[in-house]
């Protein structure tokens, strides 16, 4: 993860290199412009990024005319740098990151929303007494500064009136390590893998999650810049349709995509990835996604866009449709004879 002030710092740094908003153009030549594309994933290849990698082993992409490339992310490799400085193509984020981003200059916009759903949720020992953010006051929260998990953490206790200054609140780590020692009381996690893996190792725990407190945000998004849509529209349609394909497929037969990941990625666990499938499906289908796969609601952005300015997180209310290319989703849905919004 990157704290959201370093971030912002990168952010800046890329704003001269960043082109201004452009609408894109057509043309009647078939075919993608570019043939070979890269895509910065924000973590390992697993099955948070099922749809790519399924696109990726069945030839999808390759049926579409690209050659392209999944590139791991991790704490030095953060997708939103890297493809508004042109080392990617495509990336993915959460969607609070593309409207940070835009609010900094940088001209990123959303192809797909994927997670209509926040990822994120708060871990505590079933025995430990804490069944809400009320109870937070008092008890050692781990946090992550800077990314979406405290942004869910700010809205969650906005929501529910809890005084920040009376929690303990202590560095996380990507190793959930201190919580099963339990010298945190509650842990920030990706509901879709890390609870499994708590219960592995022999913790009871429940989640509390924001949405169930009317906090309404969003996940990953597919995203690119405004001047690579601009200049390579049939490009980023192609790899928008056949990345759609690869998640349609995903969803309908789970246990298939776990055996490609686990092709791509032999050192994945089985039993995590069929955990993960589950939980990932639930995000994939909430909201929008229930009847379009990867539609950005534009009601949704406008909830998420006023939340993060309500706390503080934007200085401005951003115009949030300024942040969605919904045209290659839907072109995407049309091509399989489907109409979306």
């Amino acid at each position: 993860m990157i704290y959201r002030s370093t971030l912002l710092i990168l952010l800046a740094l890329l704003v001269a290199a960043c082109a201004t908003p452009g609408t894109p153009g057509s043309s009647t030549t078939p075919g993608p412009e570019l043939r070979s594309v890269s895509m910065r994933l924000q973590w390992i290849p697993q099955w948070q990024f099922a749809g790519y990698i399924v696109a990726l082993r069945k030839g999808y992409y390759a049926d579409a005319g690209l050659e392209v490339t999944l590139n791991p992310g991790g704490p030095d490799l953060v997708p939103l740098p890297l493809v508004a400085a042109g080392s990617d193509d495509f990336g993915s984020t959460g969607a609070d990151t593309v409207l940070l981003a835009r609010e900094q200059g940088i001209a990123v916009v959303a192809l797909a929303t994927w997670f209509q759903a926040s990822p994120v949720a708060f871990m505590v020992h079933a025995d430990s007494g804490i069944t809400g953010p009320q109870d937070f006051p008092g008890r050692r929260v781990a946090m992550f500064y800077g990314d979406n998990v405290e942004t869910e953490y700010l809205a969650l206790l906005a929501a529910t009136g809890v005084d920040r200054a009376r929690i303990t609140e202590i560095p996380g780590d990507y190793s959930i390590t201190p919580f099963l020692e339990r010298r945190a009381d509650v842990w920030p996690v990706y509901a879709t893998d890390q609870p499994h893996s708590a219960r592995r190792a022999g913790a009871e725990v429940d989640l509390i999650l924001a949405r169930e407190y009317g906090v309404k945000l969003m996940g990953d998004v597919l995203f690119t810049t405004e001047q690579f849509l601009r200049d390579n529209p049939r490009t980023v349609r192609a790899f928008v349709e056949a990345t759609l394909r690869g998640w349609e497929d995903a969803v309908a037969d789970p246990a298939a995509a776990i055996e490609l990941i686990l092709a791509y990625n032999p050192e994945l666990d089985r039993d995590q990835l069929a955990f993960e499938a589950a939980e990932t499906i639930k995000l994939l289908r909430y909201g929008a996604g229930a009847t379009c796969l990867g539609l950005s609601d534009p009601v949704a952005w406008s909830e998420q866009a006023k939340l993060m300015h309500d706390l503080g997180l934007l200085s401005a209310l951003p115009d949030s449709n300024a942040a969605l290319r919904n045209e290659p989703i839907s072109a995407a849905h049309g091509a399989a004879g489907r109409q979306c919004p």
